[in-house]
């Protein structure tokens, strides 16, 4: 008897279909299973087996081949346990041939028969919706970020013998009650807003300024000060003036959580934007991914958010180097033996960093470090990677009389107005483009998009020819230049955009040249 069952497996955040056939002959009883499968998979023999017989079923004694088609690829992960299961126990299933090929199966056994959750159901969601797969079994554990998606129905179930008496019609399933009932939990537990908020920051006005105006085109930032300045805590809330996540952005970012089993079922999807914060004694695969199973590192963890290297003087140069590719192009390629995955990552990398070992250089403070140890620091930080930043910005230690002041600082709520009328106009303005943010723009379209007029122009001149601007740094001047003049809803970027664009440099005279 030959069964063949609908299921999915993941290349890095892409799903691919997996036809499982099962082949069940007379001949001395065995259970083996080919096509490139993983010891996880291969382990499945002893959960499907074990499971059969604690959900009440009889396990046929008679040799079973189970082949993973396309038998060249390699496959990974848990997946496979529930439509081995189906295949297995076919013959007692009334539903039709049709039914069960326009159904696809997704799920992990234990040895009871309660189906558990697995890692990376939302691009297998939406994969089998592209694959014209009409409804898909999941674990009850996974409905919340399996409803997400429109197209295709999600049937979500406990247990090996509820989804053989459905299957049956035999037992019904409230498909939408056990839906409402994840997502009254997940009301009760969402938290919409955020504890951090820039009315908590006193003092160090033109870094909140440059804050904003990083949020606004998505512009690199590196701020440099001595401890307890505030550097911690203006990145933290930089993520609040950001605009609200997308549904398209929501998916794409669920889809690398998904992936690393980093959803939590009480929310099931990614409703705000990223802010990943790793340790400096994180690894190069920690950072950038990698491993026997190519996981996303912290850079694509955080894609669409946030990525705040604390400390990033004491991360380790050659890890940092690695980050010089990603940051230029959005995305990371991770390669394998038989196939290459392509991350997205596009990013706000946000630094922060002392001046010096002791901390206290150019302080008010005084700075115990020597000449040559300031430099050995500063100069952890290659030029290559310098360029990829567009602000540079000192951060100074706060006054009492800013502390005490009795007028509130301006809330994370009024800047971010600002900065989502900025985002509209980027919006109208690449809407023909495949563009997001100001500091997308190729230099095949530089000059198209940040149209100077003659006194800009003159004032650009002038910088460029007195500090040797590489291309580079030219460029992001005028991207952040034409942010500067967006936040100030203008179509012409002005000699007083420039001049503040170029006043975000000041930091990196001061410390690095």
């Amino acid at each position: 008897m030959l069964s063949i069952i609908n299921s999915s497996n993941l290349i890095g955040i892409e799903s691919f279909l997996v036809k499982v056939e099962i082949d069940i002959t007379n001949g001395i009883p065995s259970f083996n299973i080919v096509g490139l499968a993983s010891t996880e998979i291969k382990e499945a023999r002893e959960r499907v087996k074990s499971a059969i017989l604690n959900s009440g079923y009889k396990f046929p004694n008679s040799r079973i081949v189970v082949n993973l088609s396309p038998a060249d690829m390699k496959k990974e992960g848990s997946f496979f346990d529930l439509p081995i299961s189906i295949g297995i126990l076919r013959q007692h299933l009334k539903k039709d041939e049709n039914y069960i090929n326009e159904s696809m199966f997704v799920g992990e056994l234990s040895l009871d028969g309660k189906i558990r959750k697995v890692r990376g159901i939302l691009p297998i969601i939406i994969g089998a919706k592209d694959a014209g797969i009409k409804r898909i079994f999941v674990p009850l554990d996974n409905v919340l970020e399996s409803s997400f998606i429109d197209g295709i129905d999600i049937i979500p179930i406990q247990s090996l013998e509820e989804c053989i008496g459905f299957l049956n019609d035999s037992l019904t399933i409230n498909i939408e009650e056990r839906i409402e009932n994840r997502k009254y939990i997940t009301d009760k537990n969402k938290d919409s807003d955020y504890e951090e908020d820039f009315e908590d920051v006193r003092g160090n006005y033109f870094v909140k300024r440059a804050a904003e105006i990083a949020a606004a085109g998505n512009h690199n930032l590196l701020m440099i000060g001595p401890p307890g300045s505030g550097k911690t805590m203006i990145a933290k809330r930089i993520r609040t003036i950001l605009p609200d996540i997308q549904k398209d952005e929501m998916i794409e970012v669920s889809k690398i959580y998904s992936v690393s089993g980093l959803i939590d079922e009480n929310i099931g999807i990614i409703n705000k934007r990223p802010f990943r914060s790793p340790h400096h004694t994180s690894t190069r695969q920690a950072l950038i991914g990698g491993g026997y199973d190519a996981r996303p590192g912290e850079v694509v963890l955080a894609h669409r958010g946030v990525l705040f290297l604390d400390e990033i003087a004491e991360f380790d140069r050659r890890i940092l180097e690695t980050l010089r590719q990603p940051i230029e192009d959005n995305h990371i390629n991770i390669s394998r033996v038989k196939h290459n995955l392509k991350y997205p990552c596009n990013i706000l990398l946000v630094g922060a960093m002392n001046p010096c070992p002791c901390g206290y250089y150019m302080s008010d403070n005084e700075c115990k470090c020597r000449s040559f140890e300031i430099n050995r620091y500063i100069n952890k930080i290659s030029g290559p990677l310098l360029d990829r930043f567009d602000i540079f910005v000192e951060v100074n230690s706060v006054s009492y009389d800013d502390i005490h002041q009795q007028q509130s600082s301006e809330s994370s709520e009024n800047i971010k107005l600002r900065v989502e009328k900025a985002r509209d106009m980027q919006n109208n303005r690449f809407k023909s483009d495949s563009i997001g943010t100001n500091n997308e723009i190729n230099s095949s379209k530089l000059l198209k998009f940040c149209d100077l007029n003659e006194d800009a122009l003159k004032k650009t001149k002038l910088i460029f020819d007195k500090y040797k601007l590489s291309n580079r740094s030219y460029s992001k001047l005028l991207k952040l230049s034409r942010t500067i003049a967006d936040l100030d809803m203008c179509k012409e970027v002005e000699s007083k955009h420039i001049i503040e664009a170029f006043s975000f440099r000041k930091a990196y005279y001061t410390y690095f040249k």
